[in-house]
């Protein structure tokens, strides 16, 4: 909201977007799955890195079930 508030809205769209592409991977924190979550710092760095583009476009599911440190 601060982004849109500076006029910065295709920098608020991006966030916005990679919001929503770590909810609909499961990278969620303690308050919306108990069980399967991550710290809120790594959803923080997984959001700055999917807007500086250094997400890859596939995601390895396997290593997110597993929890691996290298989750991507």
């Amino acid at each position: 909201m601060l982004l849109d508030h500076f006029g910065l809205h295709a920098e608020a769209d991006k966030v916005r977007e990679a919001a929503n592409w770590t909810l609909q991977n499961g990278f969620v924190t303690k308050d919306i799955d108990p069980i399967n979550f991550y710290f809120t710092s790594t959803i923080g760095e997984l959001i700055s890195d999917y807007v500086g583009g250094k997400i890859p476009g596939d995601i390895h599911k396997g290593n997110i079930e597993l929890r691996k440190s290298t989750i991507i």
